[in-house]
């Protein structure tokens, strides 16, 4: 037995040393090309240990990165496993990566190499140049003011059927309803996705069992779909080996998809919708690199489903703070029931309501949706101003959670401060909640307009506050924000 135990220590120890030799090799990458790496790398995970197994939220740990680099550090190089990646820690250099020098970056690291059939890869935040800029230039127009506006009657219809959910609920002995405002606007963003993505009207407030709820429900939930997220970000490489695994069957949305529209090219009505849209372009001149036909009509939907998601991760995060912050709180119902005052409820009301974006921006700062900016340098780049040239292929990424918590570029960082966002104030260069340069987020006005309606909606009508024992915990499943535990406020109706 001693001898078995001896022959198999012998076999193993050589493995377990060139693994030793090789892993110290490839985890010393940055300082032979002299760049300031982070300490404490650990031979298999290199510094991603917590994100990858799930002990802390990704874009969470992507943040403590950023703050265990030295004060004034610009950038710093780490590993995500054995993968050599730069994070960068100052505004100037990441605008001149995301703006200045946009044709050395123009893809992002995100999904790898390989485009996948899949609503968050082929659609203008997964897809790669050439066919982003021709991608790029299709969408744009379906996202201005005037076709934003067209929306809003679709999204107020929904924010009807939440005031009726919230008048229903069960009043508790101390007078308030209880409310997981982050399930409250899942349900709010599923009916408006179902709306103006499909064409459909659904009330998820009043049927949460439809087999299109528990589908989006799922995508908001799935442990499948977080774990796919993680690979997307930080593993993408290894997406395109098993991929069939870990990317999301949309067989069912494929159906419904074709299904709205047909019969919205067999009407031939408009309804002011993404449909519309889709049909406009299905029937327009095509572009050879990028045809509007098939799936590559379907895929387009990511877009909503994403950008849709943000919003709802932010309006949640928001009422929380503001439920925390009386004093906002108690001005942010002012600044709504003045436009309201003014304007009557509608698109101007909630367009002029000044203070209720600043509120919005705080809450992108200190809670950003998607913490995470990733690229991916297309050839050999020198970091200008330093000697140091990235090899083609290096991924490059930026901290939302670093930046926007980083005492060098905001004063008392943790607090939630709306005036910091004043008409005359300077916004710090640091502030990036929807990216920046040609691949900064073409839906930020809609995501706008979405968590508005919702917030004024609430805060119109009810006092909120937030007890100590319902304090949240963000999920360490997840890449994009989100709290484990829901956020549950306290909803006090107004005497009015």
């Amino acid at each position: 037995m001693i001898n078995t135990i001896s022959v198999a220590l012998i076999s193993v120890f050589p493995l377990f040393f060139l693994f030793f030799i090789y892993a110290n090799y490839k985890l010393n990458y940055w300082k032979r090309r002299g760049v300031e790496q982070l300490p404490n790398t650990d031979l298999f995970f290199g510094h991603f240990k917590n994100g990858v197994l799930f002990r802390t939220a990704p874009g969470l740990h992507l943040g403590k990165l950023h703050r265990a680099a030295k004060k004034d550090s610009p950038f710093v190089g780490f590993y995500i496993l054995h993968k050599p990646c730069l994070l960068l820690r100052e505004p100037e250099i990441i605008k001149q990566v995301l703006i200045k020098d946009f044709d050395k970056f123009p893809d992002r690291h995100f999904a790898g190499n390989g485009q996948k059939d899949s609503l968050g890869m082929k659609n203008l935040f997964g897809v790669k140049s050439p066919t982003w800029k021709v991608l790029r230039r299709k969408i744009t127009p379906v996202f201005t003011i005037g076709k934003i506006k067209q929306m809003f009657p679709l999204m107020a219809e929904v924010g009807e059927n939440m005031t009726n959910y919230l008048k229903d609920q069960k009043i508790q002995q101390s007078g308030t309803r209880i409310i997981d405002v982050q399930e409250l606007n899942y349900k709010f963003t599923t009916d408006i996705i179902a709306s103006i993505a499909l064409g459909m009207e659904t009330d998820t407030f009043s049927y949460p069992d439809t087999e299109f709820s528990k589908f989006v429900s799922n995508m908001f939930h799935g442990f499948k779909r977080k774990v796919a997220l993680v690979l997307l970000f930080f593993v993408p490489n290894l997406v395109e080996k098993i991929d069939s695994y870990i990317l999301t069957n949309f067989n069912f949305i494929r159906k419904l998809f074709w299904t709205a529209i047909e019969e919205r090219e067999r009407i031939g009505s408009k309804r002011g919708d993404f449909i519309d849209s889709l049909v406009k372009l299905k029937n327009g001149e095509q572009n050879p690199v990028y045809k509007f036909e098939r799936d590559n009509l379907i895929h387009q939907l990511g877009v909503f489903f994403a950008g849709l998601e943000s919003s709802s991760t932010t309006t949640s995060f928001t009422l929380m703070e503001l439920a925390k912050n009386k004093q906002c709180q108690d001005r942010a119902r002012e600044d709504i029931l003045r436009a309201i005052a003014e304007h009557g409820w509608g698109y101007e009301a909630i367009n002029d309501m000044k203070y209720l974006d600043q509120c919005f921006a705080e809450g992108l700062r200190l809670h950003p949706p998607v913490p995470t900016i990733d690229r991916v340098t297309r050839g050999e780049y020198k970091i200008p101003g330093t000697d140091i040239i990235l090899e083609s292929g290096t991924p490059i990424y930026i901290s939302l959670y670093g930046l926007h918590d980083d005492p060098r570029f905001f004063e008392d960082a943790e607090s939630f401060k709306p005036e910091r966002f004043e008409k005359g104030e300077e916004i710090p260069t640091a502030y990036m909640p929807f990216g920046l340069g040609p691949r900064q987020c073409i839906g930020m006005k809609l995501g706008q307009l979405f968590s508005k309606i919702v917030l004024s909606i609430i805060l119109k009508d009810y006092e909120i506050h937030q007890n100590l024992e319902d304090e949240y915990y963000l999920d360490s499943r997840s890449t994009l924000t989100t709290a484990a535990n829901g956020i549950v406020l306290h909803l006090r109706k107004l005497e009015t």
